[in-house]
């Protein structure tokens, strides 16, 4: 029997054209360059990625066959159900694949493979060749990269122009097709960003939560924006998950920061139930993309006053700079009105 993560797999790759657009090729091609910036995976994230891969393999085009064959060849350890199948192709995609040392299928034993008994050898004896390539050997060593900047605008674009049904499949399964890069920015998981957040969404004020959810997700205030006004309302709920916000304050902030969704209470305790569906992990795997986006500028913490004067400061200051800018006819002519 299948796991209810494999059989929300499944459904994701039977999304078909909506609107005239077929989804498939790019979520294929994304979750590919997302797989491939990983040297190393353990073997639930290989299997996940194969059923994954192999099903739509099915359903996209030659194009976008043809880069997922040019994409996973480079790869040290491809998965080999896949490439078979890729050398499989028509003779353009399969000639790609066939170029490569063929990839050895893994024991599908549990069994741990025996490991050779260490021996010492005097130093003498040890030698390193003055021609070794060093970077050759750092470059093999697993790593977790940071998500290409072009691939988190298109999974960014993608998840955007998705349904809510596919929104849903999309964020539900991210983290199992596809490994998290450690080096993310640190959330601000604190009770003061959860009580601005909620504020800001109860005054019906867009734009002081998206700035505190910029600050708070460490994404650049566009992006934030964009969130605050996503008329479907599930990359709130992500935001919302990440920052470990409670259920209540969730429901309150979908009511009121953007009419679109409040007006449909169905859509609120729709997107609350996804809210308890979803685990962190999946939620930071989505704020992990947003952070990688293009031009992802850092937000820039907003100043807070020090004196209890500093606003009425800011304010005069401002004011003042409002009235030299003012035109000097319609100074004097304002004087001369006076007279």
């Amino acid at each position: 029997m299948e796991s209810a993560s494999l059989s929300n797999l499944i459904h994701l790759t039977r999304l078909g054209p909506r609107g005239g657009v077929d989804m498939r090729p790019t979520l294929l091609r994304v979750l590919t360059d997302l797989y491939v910036q990983k040297l190393a995976h353990t073997p639930d994230e290989e299997r996940h990625y194969t059923e994954l891969a192999l099903r739509l393999l099915d359903a996209v085009d030659v194009p976008t066959r043809a880069a997922v064959a040019s994409r996973l060849v480079r790869h040290l350890s491809p998965p080999p159900r896949v490439i078979d199948k890729l050398a499989a192709d028509l003779p353009e995609i399969a000639a790609a694949v066939r170029a490569r040392p063929p990839v050895k299928h893994k024991p599908q034993s549990s069994e741990p493979a025996p490991q050779p008994v260490a021996t010492t050898a005097p130093a003498a004896q040890v030698q390193i060749p003055e021609t070794e390539d060093h970077s050759q050997v750092a470059a093999s060593a697993p790593r977790h990269d940071a998500i290409a900047p072009d691939i988190a605008t298109e999974l960014n674009d993608l998840f955007f122009a998705a349904t809510a049904e596919e929104r849903r499949l999309i964020v539900l399964n991210l983290e199992i097709a596809t490994p998290m890069p450690l080096d993310r920015a640190p959330l601000g998981r604190d009770a003061t960003s959860g009580r601005q957040l909620e504020a800001a969404a109860l005054a019906r004020n867009r734009e002081d939560f998206a700035q505190t959810l910029a600050r708070s997700l460490q994404i650049s205030p566009a992006q934030a924006r964009r969130i605050a006004g996503d008329a479907l309302g599930e990359s709130i709920v992500v935001a919302a998950k990440a920052l470990a916000l409670p259920r209540d304050v969730v429901y309150r902030i979908l009511l009121f920061v953007n009419t679109a969704i409040g007006h449909s209470v169905e859509r609120v305790h729709t997107l609350a139930t996804l809210y308890d569906e979803m685990n962190v992990q999946a939620a930071e795997h989505m704020v992990a993309i947003w952070q990688a986006l293009q031009g992802n500028e850092q937000p820039v913490a907003r100043h807070r006053p020090l004196n209890w004067n500093d606003e009425a400061r800011a304010r005069t200051r401002t004011a003042t700079a409002a009235v030299r800018r003012a035109p000097a006819a319609q100074r004097s002519g304002d004087r001369r009105s006076a007279s």
